[in-house]
C-alpha cells in the first residue's frame, strides 16, 4: 500500500483499510460533508498537526504492508 500524503482526499485514506479509516475518525474529522477535502485541508480546519497526522497514518500503512509481506512469504 502507498504512504499517505497530504493531497489525497479524506475518502482517499478511508478506502485504503479499515484501520486508516478508524484513525481518520478518531482525529474527529466532518467524515459525511467534507470526506473529499484533503487531509492538509481537513487539519487546518481542525486545528490538527498535519505532520503528527500524516506520522499516524503512515505508521498504520507501515503496520499493514508489513503483514501483508508476512502473509505472502508464508504463502
Amino acid at each position: 500500500m502507498e504512504y499517505i500524503t497530504k493531497d489525497m482526499s479524506l475518502k482517499e485514506i478511508m478506502e485504503k483499510d479499515d484501520k486508516l479509516f478508524k484513525q481518520i475518525t478518531k482525529f474527529g474529522f466532518d467524515i459525511c460533508c467534507t470526506k473529499m477535502d484533503t487531509l492538509e485541508d481537513s487539519c487546518q480546519k481542525k486545528g490538527i498537526n498535519l505532520n503528527l497526522a500524516l506520522n499516524k497514518l503512515n505508521n498504520i500503512v507501515d503496520d499493514i504492508n508489513y503483514i501483508e509481506k508476512l502473509i505472502e512469504e508464508n504463502q
